[in-house]
């Protein structure tokens, strides 16, 4: 048995009480409250991931599946918090998701994509730490100023929606930064972790944790069906493109210019991917019921998804990982 306590204590175990420095990212749509809970129950911290469809109810239902491990986190998606409080005309800060979140008593919350400011001031008046991903320095200082807890670097590596810049490149400058202008903040990294060389790699450049998500698409508590997770251990490194054509096919109102999808390619991104031309009605008949491209599996996946090579269960992704890591840093 590995013994990790030595080497993988860092400033973001101790803050938020967990033994491994882990983060299960909060995928909208595959990381729900089994995931989370498996991913805790192994050491690191789980998340669900709330999408701007998702209702009171289904975190409420998540989350107590998810604390059923002891710590968990929440990921919200900051552009949906503000578009929930204009289209009610509450004041800023305010939201029926938002608030369903407190109330589930996470250990964290994830404000991602925009503003967390309006935010953070109720989740730490509840207790709850928050960590911001960020895409880009402009972020790295929205972020600080708005008084964040953790900072999560995530490059465009990752899947799902994510920045355009390079994980290793944005680390660095956000460590250099951070180690002057924030130097009590702790930084985690997420975007093209999937082996314990990854995590090795982050926490020996002077991260506090490793942020996983692709790595656990194909285990079995992760949400989806069979295809989804045969998809992800066929799919290679170089399957993936970034692109807008599924937020424009579902209406959903991200700014794609600045947060594009990193997506694993099939007919229906083959098709549309790169033309200029395409309407959004052309999108949207086509990814509907009876649509031509109806039944093409939507993998929403990071550059190391050609990491993934078997359907493993979480908490052997995150011992392997945590074990892989703990080698290699006893090496110096």
């Amino acid at each position: 048995m590995v013994d990790h306590a030595n080497v993988l204590d860092t400033r973001l175990t101790r803050l938020w009480g967990i033994s491994l420095p882990l983060i299960g990212a909060p995928m909208a749509g595959r990381a729900g409250g089994r995931l989370a809970a498996a991913v805790s129950a192994a050491g690191g911290l789980g998340m669900i991931g709330v999408g701007a469809g998702t209702t009171p109810e289904w975190i409420a239902a998540e989350a107590e599946t998810a604390g059923t491990a002891g710590n968990f986190g929440i990921g919200l998606m900051v552009w949906a918090l503000d578009a929930e409080a204009a289209a009610s005309g509450e004041s800023e800060g305010t939201s029926a998701v938002f608030d369903a979140a407190l109330a589930a008593n996470p250990t964290v919350l994830s404000l991602a994509f925009g503003d967390p400011a309006p935010w953070v001031p109720a989740a730490h008046a509840a207790g709850i730490s928050v960590v911001a991903p960020v895409n880009d320095m402009l972020e790295v200082r929205q972020a600080l100023a708005a008084d964040v807890d953790v900072l999560c670097v995530q490059g465009t590596d990752s899947g799902g929606h994510t920045g355009r810049l390079g994980t290793l490149p944005l680390m660095q400058e956000v460590l250099d930064f951070t180690s002057v202008q924030a130097p009590g903040v702790p930084v985690v990294v997420a975007g093209g972790i999937g082996t314990g060389r990854g995590v090795a790699a982050v926490l020996a450049a002077g991260a506090d944790g490793a942020w996983i998500g692709t790595a656990l698409l194909a285990s079995p508590e992760a949400e989806g069906g069979e295809d989804l997770r045969a998809a992800v251990v066929k799919a290679g490194s170089g399957s993936t493109v970034l692109t807008g054509i599924y937020d424009r096919a579902e209406g959903q109102a991200w700014d794609i210019a600045r947060w594009p999808t990193r997506t694993v390619r099939n007919a229906f991104v083959d098709r549309y991917e790169g033309n200029p031309a395409v309407m959004d009605e052309e999108l949207v008949a086509a990814r509907a019921v009876g649509g031509e491209y109806a039944d093409e599996v939507k993998l929403h996946a990071g550059q190391s998804v050609g990491l993934v090579r078997q359907q493993a269960p979480a908490a052997d992704v995150v011992h392997r990982l945590a074990d892989e890591a703990t080698r290699l840093l006893q090496r110096y």
